[in-house]
């Protein structure tokens, strides 16, 4: 066999060889139907927020973290202002995420400040998760996100790689530093919980991972190999930001992609809704399925409606 001939049948095993990836690869993303769907519903904020990046939803009322004023502001579900509760007067400093536990309270991740505050529902302080800076087994560095089960409180850890679960017995580390491999976390941003898991929102590995509450790994989804991915791929991330999670439902920010997507809580893609977001950060979910979005690019509130 001549050399040229040789030459051109490893192109053309080549050229395959990459065919087949590429399917297995895109193919499913591709091809995945929508099984769920949402409708535009209005924004709300507009002119009044400055950078929303957390939203919390309960008893008829939204509960909004304006980093960019270091305040809280809350609204009815129609847009109406309520409060604006001072950030100053709380001492609050550059809030994230915020989430409403089982207890009604209010727990706010201080990036600026490496602490978790818990407020009542009239905005009043109750008490301080963590506040020791750095690196050491009991300190955050500039949490991003945060939910509560039981009487334990669990804190997205940014610039850690790391979540950090505080109870009454002292701190523990769930995740370690890294990329690609099950259970390594690159800048995670936001968590949350169901009955029985721990949901994370890997934000800069792109893709959620699931633990146990004790840390035990159990399960991930998006990629591929922790690699960010821009476009319409359904089931892939450019940077998961933020999550929430209710009623066997798992729905995801995907920030640079525009879009809320959908999952099981196994991680089966449901659908999308991208009607008009640009960054979004967060997503809540009201008392009837309908969907709250921090739409940081816009300086709103964006409420999405399921259509199916």
């Amino acid at each position: 066999m001549t050399i040229p001939a040789l030459l051109k049948r490893i192109g053309v095993f080549v050229a395959g060889l990459l065919l087949v990836l590429g399917a297995v690869a895109f193919g499913p993303p591709l091809f995945r139907r929508d099984r769920v769907r949402f409708r535009w519903a209005g924004g709300m904020g507009r002119g009044v927020l400055g950078a929303p990046l957390g939203v919390a939803y309960g008893n008829g009322r939204l509960y909004v973290t304006d980093a960019g004023a270091d305040r809280i502001v809350v609204f009815d579900t129609s847009g109406a202002v309520l409060e604006s509760w001072d950030g100053a007067s709380l001492g609050l400093g550059r809030p994230m995420h915020v989430t409403r536990g089982a207890d009604g309270l209010l727990y706010v991740a201080e990036y600026a400040r490496d602490r978790i505050s818990v407020l009542d529902s009239g905005g009043r302080l109750v008490r301080r998760v963590g506040g020791t800076p750095g690196k050491g087994p009991d300190a955050l560095d500039a949490p991003g996100g945060v939910t509560a089960r039981g009487d334990t409180v669990y804190v997205a850890d940014f610039y850690n790689h790391r979540v950090q679960a505080f109870s009454p017995s002292g701190a523990t580390r769930i995740g370690r530093p890294g990329r690609l491999w099950a259970g390594r976390l690159h800048y995670p941003t936001d968590v949350a919980t169901d009955d029985s898991l721990l949901y994370v929102a890997d934000a800069y590995n792109s893709r959620i991972q699931v633990f146990r509450p004790h840390g035990e790994y159990v399960r991930r989804w998006g990629g591929p190999f922790g690699l960010g991915v821009w476009g319409p791929l359904r089931g892939w991330f450019r940077v998961a930001s933020g999550l929430a999670v209710a009623g066997g439902r798992v729905y995801v920010a995907d920030f640079y992609n525009n879009r809320i997507q959908v999952f099981t809580d196994r991680g089966r893609y449901l659908g999308e809704a991208s009607d008009s977001l640009s960054l979004p950060t967060a997503v809540a979910i009201g008392s009837r399925g309908e969907l709250f979005v921090a739409d940081f690019g816009h300086r709103r509130i964006v409420r999405l409606v399921p259509t199916r």
